[in-house]
C-alpha cells in the first residue's frame, strides 16, 4: 500500500498533501437491538518500519483545551470504564453527581477538532453500524450522528450512571443507542460493526489486549477500528524509562492502579498484535503557553508530577522540560509552555 502522508498545521494556514487511502467497503444495515446479544436499548516519533503503515503526520495549534474550572486546576476528562480498574477511579464514572458534572462540562475546542478528525478517520459513507467504546454520555456519539443517514451507532459503557445521564439528555442524540457492558468483553454478536472507536480512554483500561480484541471479534472484515489517545515519547533512554515511571505513578494517585499512557508505537503493536492491519497513524500536537494549567486536559497531573521531581529529581525534571513542557514558578502559580500529543491509529480488520 503507497504510503500517505498528511502535514496539517491548524492557525492562519492549513496544507494537506497526499491522498487518503479508498476501500471498497460493504456496510450493513443492522439496527442496534439486532446487534446486542440481550438487546436494550437506552435511548513526534513514529514507530517507521512496523508493518503495513500509511504514516500521516498532523501538528495542530490550538490554545483551545478541555477545561474545569475549579480552584484553577484542570482535570482529566476521558474516561475508561474497563474491568481492573482501582475502585476509587472507577466509582467516580458510577456516581451520578460525576456522571452529571462531566458530561456537564461538555467539548472544548481542542476536543472537538480531534473529535473531528477522528470522525474523518471512520471513513463513513453513512449507512453503517458503528460501536462507540467506553462512550459514557455519549459525547463524541452526538457529533458523530450528523455524519450517518440510515446508519446506527452503539454506545457500550460499564458505568450505569454516565450511561443514565446520556439516556436523559434533554436533547436526545440522533441514532444513538446504548448497551451496559465491558469494554474486554463486549455484549455483542461477533461479525457485525462496519465501524468502531475509542476516544480518550485507552489509557485507563486495564486489560487493553482484550478490549482490541474484542473489537476485533465483533467488527465485519474490513471493518475500521480507530484509536483516539493521549500520547507520551518513545523512550529512548533509561532516563525516559524513569520519567515515564513517574508520570504513571502521579496519575495513578486519582486514575487508578492501572492507568498507563501508551506510546504511538505501542497502540501500533497492541493493534497488529491482535491482528489487525495499521494503514494510517496521526499525531496531533497542540501546544500552550499560559499562566497556570487551566484548561490543559490531565495539566494539574502534569505540573503535579513536574514541581515533584524538581524537588526529588533534576536530572528527570530537565528531561520533562525538554520532552514536554517548561514551567516557571512564582507563589502559588505557574507558567507553563510546552505541548501535548495525542494518537490517532487506524486498525483494519481483514476481509
Amino acid at each position: 500500500m503507497a504510503e500517505e502522508h498528511k502535514h496539517e498545521h491548524k492557525g492562519e494556514h492549513a496544507h494537506d498533501h497526499g491522498h487518503h487511502e479508498q476501500h471498497d467497503d460493504k456496510h450493513g444495515h443492522s439496527h442496534a437491538h439486532d446487534a446486542h446479544g440481550h438487546g436494550h436499548e437506552h435511548g513526534h516519533s513514529h514507530e517507521h518500519g512496523a508493518p503495513a503503515q500509511d504514516h500521516g503526520h498532523e501538528h495542530g495549534h490550538s490554545h483551545g483545551h478541555e477545561s474545569d474550572h475549579s480552584h484553577g486546576h484542570s482535570h482529566d476528562h476521558g474516561h475508561g470504564h474497563d474491568h481492573g480498574h482501582a475502585h476509587d477511579h472507577k466509582s467516580r464514572f458510577h456516581d451520578p453527581t460525576h456522571a452529571a458534572e462531566f458530561d456537564r462540562r461538555g467539548m472544548s475546542d481542542m476536543r472537538s477538532q480531534v473529535t473531528a478528525k477522528l470522525i474523518e478517520a471512520l471513513m463513513l459513507k453513512g449507512d453503517e453500524l458503528i460501536l462507540d467504546v467506553a462512550t459514557g454520555t455519549g459525547r463524541v456519539a452526538r457529533p458523530l450522528s450528523k455524519s450517518i443517514n440510515n446508519g446506527r451507532i452503539v454506545g457500550v459503557d460499564e458505568a450505569l450512571a454516565m450511561l443514565n445521564v446520556g439516556h436523559h439528555h434533554e436533547d436526545a442524540i440522533a441514532k444513538y443507542d446504548q448497551s451496559a457492558g465491558a469494554a474486554d468483553k463486549l455484549p455483542f454478536k461477533s461479525g457485525i460493526f462496519d465501524r468502531a472507536f475509542v476516544s480518550f480512554s485507552l489509557h485507563h483500561f486495564g486489560n487493553p489486549p482484550g478490549v482490541v480484541g474484542e473489537v476485533l471479534r465483533v467488527l465485519k472484515g474490513g471493518g475500521r477500528f480507530v484509536v483516539l489517545d493521549p500520547i507520551i515519547e518513545e523512550a529512548k533512554d533509561s532516563l525516559d524509562v524513569a520519567l515515564e515511571t513517574k508520570i504513571n505513578q502521579v496519575f495513578r494517585r486519582t486514575h487508578g492502579e492501572n492507568f498507563k499512557f501508551h506510546t504511538t508505537s505501542s497502540i501500533q503493536r497492541l493493534l497488529t498484535k491482535a491482528g489487525y492491519r495499521v494503514p494510517r497513524t496521526s499525531v496531533l500536537s497542540y501546544p500552550f503557553n499560559q499562566e497556570g494549567m487551566d484548561g490543559i486536559p490531565t495539566g494539574r497531573h502534569w505540573l503535579e508530577a513536574a514541581l515533584e521531581l524538581e524537588k526529588e529529581a533534576p536530572e528527570l525534571a530537565e528531561r520533562m522540560k525538554k520532552n514536554y513542557f517548561t514551567w516557571h514558578s512564582h507563589g502559588d502559580h505557574a507558567h507553563v509552555k510546552g505541548a501535548f500529543s495525542y494518537a490517532l491509529i487506524t486498525g483494519v480488520k481483514p476481509a
